[in-house]
């Protein structure tokens, strides 16, 4: 049982290390090229609602580019899905890019408390106008993602917190297993010494019996010896007495 319970602690305390890391460590979660516009999107794994996240997006012009426009758009869920969340911004807006010229920037996300764990999307718009001969041509692009994923801080709280009463009553299990045990040997050790009693307490009852039968038998031959006594003092006197009075007859 200790074993398991400590296997247990040490596999949820390395998912919460993972998790952790995760919620820190970002990956490319878009990436698109076309028309001279290249764009990369980072995020990272987790996030936590009342939290702040991370989004990095890198532009790059690999030709000229003007009226560069690149929106976000991220969608989530509050009231158990019932309301909607919603937060928006711009990477870049109306902005001539020369080519080669690279716009990585990093944007600071508040996610509110309302917010319902589970999956982020975003979709991003993007538009600009590239040369093509003798015109400038109209671009445009809206890619839908998955930004991503909001944590259940209080359920992990009270996951902790479970972990931590099923170790308590483990330990208790143990304990009160020892306690068993113990109280079993204790009780085999009182009823031996209980079968080992009976035949003790039979001899005794039996050289009980017996003392007190010797002393009736000790005081009735002390009578005896008394009576005997008596009756040979007795009998001495009375012999003693007639030959007195024989004696003095004989005189007269």
């Amino acid at each position: 049982m200790k074993k398991i319970v400590a296997v247990m602690t040490l596999m949820f305390v390395l998912s919460f290390i993972v998790s952790s890391t995760n919620a820190i460590e970002s990956r490319l979660i878009w990436t698109f090229y076309w028309e001279g516009l290249d764009i990369q999107i980072y995020a990272p794994y987790q996030a936590y609602p009342n939290d702040t996240m991370t989004i990095r997006i890198r532009v790059e012009a690999r030709e000229e580019l003007q009226d560069v426009t690149v929106r976000l758009r991220l969608y989530g869920s509050k009231s158990q899905g019932y309301l909607g969340w919603f937060n928006s911004f711009y990477a870049l807006q109306n902005v001539d890019l020369s080519h080669g010229v690279v716009e990585d920037q990093y944007f600071e996300v508040d996610i509110t408390d309302d917010v319902d764990p589970g999956l982020v999307y975003s979709q991003t718009s993007c538009s600009w106008k590239v040369q093509r001969g003798s015109s400038r041509q109209d671009q445009l692009n809206d890619g839908v993602f998955r930004v991503t994923y909001l944590r259940n801080k209080p359920y992990e709280d009270l996951q902790v917190t479970y972990n931590q009463l099923l170790a308590d009553y483990n330990s208790l299990l143990s304990s009160y297993n020892n306690l068993q045990t113990n109280y079993d040997s204790l009780n085999s050790t009182y009823h031996t010494l209980l079968s080992d009693h009976s035949p003790l307490q039979a001899s005794f009852n039996e050289l009980k019996s017996k003392y007190e039968f010797g002393g009736e038998m000790a005081n009735a031959l002390n009578l005896m010896y008394v009576f005997i006594e008596t009756t040979v003092i007795f009998s001495a006197t009375t012999i003693y007495f007639l030959l007195r009075k024989q004696k003095l007859k004989k005189q007269t």
